[in-house]
């Protein structure tokens, strides 16, 4: 599957796309064009590089007894399992704390304070995150 650059380049005039962000597009594409894609290993490369390029996890399926739901306050309490969502941050925060398992072990102002149970390193003790940055495993 190659896409042409000339195409691209009147999408980007189109959207008017910023002169930064066109650039890096074209450099990603010449390296895209040279790969030998089906359709859907494009669609699946796509989704993999789009999430670790922003520092976003790659949450595993569900274990097929686990039920994970958005942390809302008022709903959580000291000792609930939750997991950082795989989106909540980017970048360096989103590689350090996206996709971390652990448990409440307090709540303070409006934030939870979160200490990972994943065997992960490095171990997190202690992080504050906002309810609306977690999952609930309610099961």
């Amino acid at each position: 599957m190659t896409i042409s650059e000339e195409w691209v380049r009147e999408q980007f005039a189109q959207a008017r796309v910023k002169q930064s962000v066109g650039t890096a597009v074209l450099r990603l594409m010449e390296l895209w064009n040279t790969m030998n894609h089906t359709d859907k290993s494009a669609a699946e490369t796509v989704e993999v590089f789009s999430k670790v390029a922003l520092g976003h996890a790659l949450i595993p399926q569900s274990v097929a007894d686990e039920i994970w739901v958005q942390a809302q306050p008022g709903q959580i309490t000291v000792g609930d399992e939750v997991r950082v969502k795989a989106d909540a941050y980017t970048g360096e925060a989103g590689t350090a704390h996206n996709g971390r398992r652990g448990r409440i072990v307090g709540i303070r102002y409006g934030d939870v304070i979160f200490k990972s149970e994943d065997d992960k390193a490095p171990a997190i003790e202690g992080a504050h995150h906002s309810p609306y940055m977690l999952e609930k495993r309610v099961k």
